[in-house]
């Protein structure tokens, strides 16, 4: 099992630069001091490690403005083929994301191109060559606005601001809305911020993030229909299903229009929905909701 973390401490980071050294520079015949430039002391470092703190892979992205590079990318030889580098540029996205970054830009040697392609990027030119004889080429990714992706927007935005100031936790564990469309909605946490001792994702952050889910898509069909009333959780059922070891996407469905209408004559509204919580692509949690909408 593997994590990805910052490196905080002196050690930590004399040892991701070591490895950085290591399987880029070292190579070449390129002297210590060759892993590093100028942009480090302002960009986000992330290595990652195994189950003995093992370190096995690193990374960098520097953000500039509504850009980010993606830099010093490698994971040691006895790992790969593991998806350990996967998960590494999924970790750099997700910080860029949160810095609301547009775009994200590498220049990629040519047998890493096909990876690239595969998370995402596509080339759009020719790129440095490294040493005088290293050629690579130049690749980008869109990072879709969060705006494009969602109906109604501007609720989509009052929702998380009211979930992060009334419902705390949600921010701890960096739940955000990813998609609304009148009748699917879907969220996502950060992995990484809710780990257990096992380094897969914490049981109560899912059950969490499954609540947070169904309560959201109820809201947002309330404001839609201009009905207002106090969301409360009656009771829930999750079955666990796999260990989450990627990004947890949550998702619920459903058009309640003619459930929450009886709102409008004061009568309390019961809902049922059921959420089912994905790790990657796999499902890995599925969670019976039962709400009570109470009347104002």
């Amino acid at each position: 099992m593997y994590r990805v973390v910052t490196p905080q401490t002196e050690a930590e980071l004399e040892a991701y630069y070591q490895l950085r050294w290591l399987l880029l520079r070292k190579p070449w015949q390129q002297p210590r001091g060759s892993e590093r430039d100028e942009f480090d002391e302002y960009a986000h470092h992330r290595m990652m490690v195994d189950n003995n703190g093992n370190l096995v892979a690193v990374g960098r992205l520097y953000v500039s403005g509504d850009e980010a590079q993606i830099r010093f990318m490698a994971v040691v030889p006895d790992c790969r083929d593991h998806g350990l580098g996967t998960r590494m540029v999924q970790a750099l996205e997700q910080v860029a994301r949160q810095q609301g970054v547009r775009r994200l830009v590498m220049n990629a040697r040519e047998e890493a191109v096909a990876f690239y392609g595969r998370c995402g990027f596509t080339v759009v030119g020719e790129g440095p060559i490294s040493f005088g004889k290293i050629p690579h080429r130049q690749m980008i990714k869109a990072l879709t606005s969060i705006h494009q992706i969602r109906h109604c927007p501007e609720l989509c935005d009052e929702l998380q601001r009211q979930w992060h100031r009334r419902i705390p936790i949600s921010e701890k564990m960096g739940v955000r809305i990813i998609q609304y469309t009148g009748s699917r909605f879907k969220t996502k946490a950060n992995l990484t911020a809710n780990l257990n001792m096992h380094e897969s994702m914490f049981a109560g952050s899912i059950y969490s993030q499954c609540v947070l889910t169904g309560w959201g898509l109820i809201w947002m069909q309330m404001q839609e229909f201009g009905l207002s009333g106090d969301i409360v959780q009656g009771s829930g059922d999750i079955k666990y299903l796999t260990p989450v070891w990627d990004e947890p996407t949550a998702e619920v469905q459903g058009r309640l229009r003619e459930q929450l209408m009886p709102l409008q004559s004061g009568e309390r509204v019961r809902i049922e929905l059921n959420v089912t919580l994905y790790s990657g692509e796999q499902k890995a949690a599925s969670f019976t909701g039962r709400y009570v909408i109470l009347p104002h």
